[in-house]
């Protein structure tokens, strides 16, 4: 057996340490917001109002949440987007879908609650993305939840309601979004943004 001397044992634990794998089971601070990468110059009212319109016409968002390994997985689901709140602008950009128990986003977003939507017009070259923190309701007597399962869709997304019962409630940290009256950046192509403030929240189930 070779001896190894305790510095060579030390620079190679060093070594070791240098390159380890990220801790992908612990989530990052969803509440930190990059105001220094964001930019506007069009007023809040104006970006919310051109967003929120591509919000009702794309009903059918792609839904980015982060999976164990520490990657992103996107699927399309059916966006239901909350009345507009004069006293609290973030309400009406708050996003509401319905899943089941047993998908793996609602595991993700336990885990890993930061959730990013994307709501897209080829036609007008127009996008809104919104970079939120999501809560697990499975209260099917939840008032909120109850104002869009109605109508239909209990019958269709669960047929043995309320077994499987789940709505994720995605509240948003801030937003951006490109579109015809609402122009990015000339140099850096960034879209224009606006930050909510007291937007996060656990994502416990409810």
């Amino acid at each position: 057996m070779l001896n190894r001397s305790p510095a060579l044992l030390l620079a190679a634990l060093i070594a070791c340490a240098d390159h380890a794998p990220p801790d992908v089971t612990r989530a990052p601070d969803p509440c930190r917001v990059p105001n220094s990468e964001l930019y506007k110059v069009a007023g809040d009212s104006a970006i919310l109002s051109a967003a929120r319109a591509l919000m009702l016409a794309d009903s059918n968002v792609a839904v980015v949440t982060v999976d164990s390994m520490g990657q992103p997985r996107v699927r399309t689901t059916k966006a239901f987007v909350s009345p507009v709140d004069p006293t609290d602008p973030a309400r009406g950009m708050t996003v509401w879908i319905m899943t089941r128990l047993t998908t793996r986003k609602v595991d993700q977003v336990l885990r890993h609650p930061q959730v990013t939507l994307y709501f897209n017009s080829d036609e007008r070259v127009e996008y809104a993305t919104i970079m939120g923190t999501a809560v697990v309701h499975r209260d099917p007597n939840d008032p909120q939840a109850r104002a869009f399962y109605e109508n239909g869709y209990k019958e269709f997304f669960w047929p043995n309601f309320p077994d499987d019962f789940v709505m994720i409630e995605i509240k948003p940290l801030w937003l951006e979004y490109l579109g015809p009256t609402i122009a990015a950046n000339n140099d850096t192509w960034r879209p224009q943004a606006v930050v909510f403030p007291g937007g996060c929240k656990s994502p416990v189930r409810h």
